[in-house]
């Protein structure tokens, strides 16, 4: 059973992985009856039900039994008795049956959650601290409303639309939902409260007590008890540090602080920058300032620069002069210094006319500045006067505590103070390392360097951006560029350039060329990191910022050391889904760390950009090492990324599989080779090409065996089919009684084939026996003891059962009798022309048609009866017009009546005596079905039966035509509603591009082009396939993940999507198609299991299920039989 995978829908991806794991049992097939067998392939519950789904979410698996429906747990037992119409699990708690035509929602002890009533129900599940929380969303008069898991009202049904909040940030705990109303968006809490009315373009979750919400294009916010805390007036938003946001309007920015939950500066400064968890420096006319939580400039905007300190004392540069300031402007230490240094144990270095001293933490001068050099310990400092050197001891407090000098240099064991715990250190601040420090010039609006022993600048200010990464050691520098760049005929713009400066060293170690550098590789422990440059080209850079490789066209992500690479091509961009490619477009450029424009906008542009696929033309793929070494040499068609130390490879249309030092562990001979699904990436599965068609019933057994090349259509108990070439028969049980040696054969008629064997055609009887020898050039069916053929000459005649001419050859064109006459066509003048003939070969009426179709089962025909354009009437078997008038066309009978139409192009109805029974006065009909046909009048369509009454009046934009009493119809272009035979709704108009119902189910399309049911209820009914068919035979064929499958209207899989094709149900059969067969293949290339199957799927517990027709078993890891197959 497909569950829901609707937008209402949150999956729980934690769980199932789990639930696959602890799968103890597994669906078997025994005599057409489905069963449950252990890990071990001992029988634990007898082949009894109908049929058993898959056990899938929640450890369960709907079966069938006696035409109802319950539910299995993973351990075989009945939790739920097979006792429902129909019903979906929700959830692993909550069920949705029906009983006697009404839905309702029970949990497993039966207790009713959310009673009969309502139109449509969805589950909404997530995470709500560190419990998972379920929910139901339910439709009722159209709208949305929500209860909880104990069926409690959180909202009454009033919404469009109700959904989870998808955008919430990891460390928000608790569930949100988004509403839904006439286009707009609203937040509703898990308590009913309503913080956010629908309103708002667009909503995020900021944190638990902050909610931004866009109306009329702009930002603004409400808390969790739904006031509004930012006016909606705001361009962007964006967080500058843990505590602060930067609001932006008309270019102008403003500041909102998260301790106060209030906007706390407004318009006065031009830009804001991150400084510390307490304050953000704040820039005014090219000057800083330091703000607060309140919005007060505890620094006001005057100084160059300002850096941390200690606590509420800092750093400050003044004119080009260094001093120690405090709240509001307060001067500690004046500003007569060249540099003051970061505090280093409550201590800093002070240079003023080259001569060093030391302050301490309160931001008095301890040490004069008079000295060389000074370095700083544990509470103490040692100064430098040309030979000379000076101890100074310090106390927890900063203070000098004596002073020993020594006319050399020497080491001396000082006994310190207690050690004080400093309020500001390196590590609070993001731009300051151990030997520098990156400062902001606003003078210049860039980022610099200086030295943190003297002050002196290392990098001029030069970057509009940096990152620094202290823990890899490097900082990413970033400079304004314009960079373009073009896939297939689309062309981005990169805004960005990049390089990387040392930590350590503070030297720009790579020139400013990168539009993207994967730190994280870093991270991850790689010596290198894979890179982008600004023309195109990829490689790896080391960790001190050495270019190792930049030569190649594409490299991927590093699997087990090694990473797929290609050294020649370009990259580009396809909308072709079906080819080779490195996945979305727009994940790729979104993933680099330069920013990224789109400066086209053509409709080609906007396609490529939402739904292109990154390709690389004329690519050679190999794999490189960590040290940028080629460890598989770049020859093949296309590479996937190496896992568990395999490679999967391309060579032309072929694929293969190659260790790490490019050994083929499985030769490139298949058509396809990829790992299967939940074995840990440990078995492979390949497929070998070989299209073969089957037939299959509406329970989904095999009539015919999936080994035919092509298959015909049934007749008489036979079915022509297609092996290695040749063509024979196969009777309803799919046993081939005439084998296949023919090039050409026909259905079987009276008996007998005509078949073919090189330019001859001969008849055979239905066990293949030859009845008559290959004599004739052509030869047509047996009908009332006649059959028209060919042998020398250009004329065809009528031969009886034993081969003799019954109606001498002089036809230039005959068709097969029927009912005692045959039409035959001979030339009246210059031009063929149609007439009759009995049996004997008497002209019941003379050639003179154009053209005159076969006869139906009325009787009649369509015949062409000349002029330009062609006009027609109907025709009996004695070649009598029965109709009145020439009519424009003329279409099949359906339920007694045949379209026509007139003179004007209007269409009316004519009967089986030829009678115009309804006008031709629509401008537009349908066929009659069920008693009624679909009529246009002035644009608008209505239903009319046989006599012509109008039953439904015209109403409606789009009228389909009536199935089981009811029939589809639109109101617009897309609202579609289901009404009853006498024109009462059903299903009112407002369901999105209902393409059909039939059997109970509607077939519905969403804007994504996926397909889904609903019931008559118009509830959502089960998951999305990729295409779909209506009921027929209680049975629809859909597309799941490009393969066909079969469900019952339990949305059971009576077969897996294990077929290419599935042909529409007809008399009960359907062709199938598959385009070849399935193995399994170890790491080590060994293959474990043949590729002889349809359909192979891990099933868990180190089992391997495999489907050959209707046959079902299971193997283990190893390629043993646990359960062989069986039907």
């Amino acid at each position: 059973m497909r569950l829901p995978l609707t937008p209402f829908l949150l999956l729980l991806p934690l769980v199932l992985p789990f639930l696959a794991e602890a799968q103890p049992l597994f669906p078997i097939k025994k005599n057409n009856k489905w069963g449950l067998m252990d890990a071990e392939g001992r029988l634990v519950q007898q082949p009894v039900y109908d049929a058993i789904g898959e056990f899938k979410q929640y450890g369960y698996a709907v079966m069938q039994r006696g035409g109802r429906v319950g539910i299995l747990n993973s351990n075989g037992q009945e939790i739920v008795p097979p006792k429902y119409d129909d019903l979906k699990a929700l959830d692993s708690t909550l069920i949705t049956v029906m009983e006697e035509g009404r839905w309702k929602v029970v949990n497993l002890q039966g207790r009713v959650i959310l009673h009969p009533g309502y139109e449509r129900v969805e589950i909404l599940s997530g995470s709500n601290g560190n419990k998972q929380a379920s929910y139901l969303a339910f439709m009722a008069n159209k709208r949305w409303g929500i209860v909880d898991g104990q069926g409690r009202i959180v909202a009454a049904p009033r919404y469009d639309e109700i959904f989870i909040c998808a955008n919430v940030p990891e460390e928000v705990p608790g569930i949100y939902f988004q509403t839904k109303l006439e286009g707009l968006f609203g937040l509703l809490l898990t308590s009913g409260l309503e913080v956010l009315a629908p309103q708002a373009e667009e909503i995020r979750v900021f944190n638990a007590n902050l909610f931004f919400y866009k109306k009329y294009r702009k930002w603004g916010a409400v808390d969790a008890g739904g006031l509004s805390v930012i006016e909606a007036v705001y361009d962007h938003f964006s967080r500058i540090s843990e505590n602060f946001i930067k609001l932006t309007l008309d270019h102008k920015e403003n500041l909102f602080s998260l301790i106060y939950n209030k906007l706390v500066s407004k318009g006065g400064h031009e830009a804001y920058y991150p400084f510390s968890t307490e304050y953000v420096l704040c820039k005014k006319q090219r000057s800083l300032g330091l703000i607060d939580h309140c919005g007060s400039e505890i620094l006001s905007s005057k100084y160059n620069e300002i850096q941390a300190y200690d606590g509420d004392i800092f750093r400050a540069n003044l004119n080009g002069r260094w001093g120690i300031v405090t709240l509001d402007d307060l001067v500690l230490i004046p500003f007569e210094y060249d540099y003051i240094a970061p505090m280093q144990g409550g201590l800093c270095v002070v240079i003023r006319d080259r001569k060093y001293g030391v302050a301490n933490y309160r931001g008095q001068i301890v040490v004069k500045p008079a000295f060389d050099s000074i370095e700083l310990g544990e509470g103490q400092a040692k100064a430098y006067m040309r030979e000379k050197l000076s101890f100074f001891n310090f106390d927890a407090e900063g203070r000098l505590k004596d002073e020993n000098n020594f006319e050399k240099h020497f080491t001396i064991k000082v006994k310190t103070g207690t050690d004080r715990q400093q309020q500001w250190s390196s590590d609070d601040s993001p731009y300051q390392l151990e030997k520098f420090e990156w400062f902001y010039s606003p003078k210049q609006d860039k980022w610099g360097l200086r030295r943190l022993d003297n002050g002196s600048i290392q990098i001029e200010p030069s970057f509009n951006e940096v990152k620094v990464e202290k823990e890899l050691g490097l900082t990413l520098v970033g400079v304004e560029t314009l960079q373009p760049v073009v896939f297939d005929r689309t062309a981005y713009r990169f805004e960005m350039a990049y390089g990387l400066v040392q930590n350590d060293t503070g030297l720009l170690v790579h020139e400013m060329d990168l539009v993207d550098v994967r730190l994280g590789d870093f991270a991850d422990g790689l010596p290198v990191a894979r890179c982008i440059f600004n023309d195109g080209k990829q490689g790896l850079v080391n960790r001190i910022g050495k270019i190792v490789r930049k030569d190649f066209s594409f490299i991927g992500e590093f699997h087990n050391g090694l990473a797929r690479v290609s050294a020649k091509g370009k990259i580009s961009a396809t909308l072709d889904k079906k080819s080779l490619n490195l996945g979305l477009l727009q994940n790729y450029l979104s993933s680099h760390l330069a920013p990224v424009t789109l400066t086209d906008y053509t409709l080609h542009d906007l396609n490529m950009d939402k739904f292109g696929l990154l390709t690389c033309e004329g690519c050679a793929w190999g794999y490189v090492d960590t040290a940028g070494q080629l460890a598989v040499a770049p020859g093949y068609t296309f590479a996937k990324d190496f896992i568990n130390e395999v490679g999967i490879v391309a060579d032309g249309d072929k694929w293969g599989m190659v260790d790490r030092k490019g050994k083929q562990l499985l030769p490139c001979r298949y058509d396809e080779l990829g790992f299967l699904e939940n074995t840990g990436n440990k078995v492979l599965r390949v497929f070998k090409k070989e299209e073969k068609y089957g037939l299959i019933d509406t329970l989904g057994r095999l009539a015919v065996g999936v080994q035919y090349e092509q298959i015909g259509s049934f007749g008489e108990g036979r079915l022509a089919v297609k092996r290695q070439g040749n063509w024979g028969f196969v009777d309803r049980n799919g046993r081939e009684v005439v084998p296949c040696r023919f090039d050409e054969v026909s259905t079987f008629s009276e008996g007998w084939a005509a078949v073919r064997i090189g330019s001859k055609w001969g008849y055979i009887d239905r066990n293949g026996n030859e009845e008559l020898d290959f004599q004739f050039s052509k030869a047509g069916n047996f009908s009332n003891g006649l059959a028209p053929a060919k042998k020398e000459g250009p004329y065809f005649g009528y031969i009886n059962r034993q081969g003799e001419w019954a109606v001498q050859p002089r036809f230039p064109r005959a068709s097969d009798f029927d009912r005692g006459i045959a039409r035959v066509e001979e030339l009246s003048g210059e031009h063929l022309r149609v007439g009759l003939i009995d049996s004997l070969g008497n002209m019941l009426m003379k050639p003179k048609f154009v053209t005159l179709t076969p006869f139906d089962q009325y009787g009649l025909a369509v015949a062409g009866l000349g002029g330009n354009p062609m006009k027609y009437g109907l025709v009996n078997f004695r070649g009598e017009i029965i109709t009145s008038q020439a009519y424009k066309s003329i279409e099949p009978f359906v339920d007694g009546m045949a379209r026509v139409q007139g003179k004007d192009g209007s269409f009316g109805f004519v009967n089986t005596k030829g009678e115009l029974v309804i006008p031709a006065q629509f401008s537009k009909t349908s066929n009659f079905s069920e008693g009624r046909a679909a009529v246009w009048l002035d644009g608008q369509c209505g239903f009319v039966d046989t006599l012509g009454n109008l039953v439904v009046a015209p109403q409606f934009s789009r009228c389909l035509d009536y199935k089981d009493g009811k029939a589809i119809v639109f109101k617009g272009n897309q609202k579609a509603g289901l009404i009853d035979n006498d024109g009462n709704f059903v299903i009112e108009p407002g369901v999105n591009r209902l393409l059909d119902f039939a059997e109970g189910r509607g077939l519905v399309r969403n804007e994504q082009y996926q397909f889904y049911y609903i019931t008559e209820q118009s509830r959502f009914y089960d998951g999305f396939y990729e295409k779909a068919s209506e009921f027929k035979h209680g049975v629809a064929v859909v597309q799941v993940e490009g393969r066909w499958a079969i469900i019952n209207q339990q949305g059971i899989e009576i077969i897996p999507p294990k077929y290419d094709k599935i042909d529409q149900f007809e008399n009960g059969f359907a062709k199938v198609r598959i385009k070849g067969f399935n193995g399994l293949t170890n790491l080590q290339g060994e293959l474990i299991v043949q590729p002889d199957y349809e359909y192979i799927s891990y099933a868990g517990e180190g089992l391997i299920r495999v489907e050959q027709g209707d046959k079902v078993g299971y193997f283990d890891m190893e390629g043993k039989w646990v359960w062989g197959l069986q039907e």
